[in-house]
């Protein structure tokens, strides 16, 4: 199975700068194009996770009962596009536990291609911060970075690099019929 892996918060829900952390329902806000980009998502012959760090699990912002509902309204407002996500992986972990799961580290990615028989070389990584696309890159996938969050951020390690989801979507869809992009 190829997938994609779609980082959460900043790339299919409105995260940084709004808000630091999606810690209850009302923050819930999908980013401009995410269901379009959702629904070309669900034509293509991808395996689809989020692959989310959670901090606020660890600074007791949220509960683990409270992340899972807030994840499954997401998944909840997506599911008219057709799209199945087909799990969450997330790290709990604050950035300074040095956890293994923790994105940049590719074992959420890793956990999941073990899981679900994926060829991690013919999938991508798409998301909003430096340390998606470091994820993985570090797992081997393709990357690109949405500039959804923080419209500042770069990354050399990022194949591509695009102002929306709907955009990179459209990029794996052009790839993925076989259109030269040179």
């Amino acid at each position: 199975m190829k997938a994609i892996f779609l980082d959460r918060d900043g790339t299919i829900n409105v995260g940084v700068p709004k808000y630091e952390r999606v810690s209850s329902l009302d923050k819930i806000e999908l980013l401009p194009n995410t269901i379009e980009a959702l629904k070309v998502l669900s034509t293509l012959d991808y395996g689809v996770f989020f692959i989310t760090n959670q901090s606020g699990l660890s600074e007791k912002l949220i509960t683990l009962n409270q992340f899972w509902e807030i994840n499954n309204n997401i998944l909840e407002l997506i599911a008219p596009t057709g799209i199945k996500i087909l799990k969450t992986y997330l790290c709990p972990h604050a950035e300074d536990d040095n956890c293994e799961c923790r994105k940049p580290h590719p074992k959420l990615l890793l956990d999941a291609a073990k899981e679900f028989s994926i060829d991690l070389q013919n999938s991508w990584m798409i998301g909003d911060r430096p340390s998606d696309v470091m994820t993985g890159f570090n797992a081997g996938t393709k990357t690109i970075l949405v500039k959804t969050g923080v419209p500042t951020v770069e990354s050399d390690k990022a194949n591509f690099t695009t102002a929306s989801l709907l955009e990179a979507v459209k990029f794996i869809q052009k790839i993925a019929n076989g259109i030269n992009l040179n």
